[in-house]
């Protein structure tokens, strides 16, 4: 290595807080002290990663509100610093982040919000494929076909939640003063980017089972049998016409 490229390193380490004293004998005397110097390159560092998450995490930093969620931003950032240049790849592991931080269980749904927003943000990222043509649902639909295959939209994503998480953001977004007192129930979600805008389906629980199981690629008559166990009468007629009328296959 370098001498360039170890005083580098050792910058990059003692500005995140990871490195040593020593990096000092490489700098210059100026009027400010050698700690406040690097304070205004810390602060610049971890203030852009936290304007970075906030974009990606909007409901989280309004939930929170502004102090809270920058003081958990910058814990995150210290354990999680970027590996790449791109700050797209980075940022999903704030959902597990809030899991184990002590602060959020003010919010016990928080961690779900989390979970729906970094969804968004996978979904816009994701590639758009064509839509599923008349030709290939009339395949779909084609009584006792074997072997019929289900191809979703790549930034198609399902999710499962231990809380209401369509309530809570409707109440927190009529009213984001008020602590939101109604977190009971589940709620299942379906996210995909359709001509560049993300749509949220929220789905009921034998919708979402059914629908899981042919992503999984799973056959419809496996799927139906599944979502029959939570929905006895199931409509997998009306399943079929959600799936064939919105832009979920490909």
């Amino acid at each position: 290595m370098s001498a360039l490229a170890k005083i580098q390193r050792d910058f990059c380490q003692f500005v995140l807080g990871r490195g040593h004293q020593d990096f000092m004998q490489h700098m210059k005397s100026t009027p400010f002290s050698q700690e406040a110097s690097l304070s205004i390159y810390h602060n610049n560092i971890f203030s852009v990663h936290a304007r970075s998450l906030q974009n990606d995490y909007p409901l989280v930093f309004s939930m929170m509100g502004p102090s809270d969620a920058r003081i958990m931003a910058f814990a995150y950032v210290e354990t999680s610093f970027p590996c790449t240049a791109s700050l797209d790849d980075w940022g999903g592991g704030l959902v597990t982040f809030i899991q184990r931080y002590g602060p959020a269980s003010t919010w016990p749904y928080l961690s779900d919000i989390a979970q729906y927003e970094w969804a968004k943000h996978a979904a816009y990222c994701a590639q758009e494929d064509p839509l599923l043509t008349p030709e290939g649902m009339k395949k779909l639909t084609v009584p006792d076909q074997e072997d019929v295959i289900f191809h979703f939209q790549k930034s198609c994503q399902l999710l499962a939640f231990s809380y209401p998480v369509e309530q809570i953001i409707s109440a927190h977004q009529a009213n984001p003063t008020q602590p939101i007192l109604e977190t009971q129930g589940s709620s299942y979600a379906l996210i995909l980017k359709h001509q560049g805008i993300i749509k949220v389906y929220w789905l009921t629980p034998s919708l979402f089972v059914f629908v899981n199981r042919l992503k999984e690629g799973q056959d419809a008559e496996v799927a139906f049998a599944a979502a029959q166990v939570l929905e006895p009468h199931f409509d997998v007629q009306e399943a079929f016409s959600f799936l064939l009328t919105n832009p979920i296959l490909c």
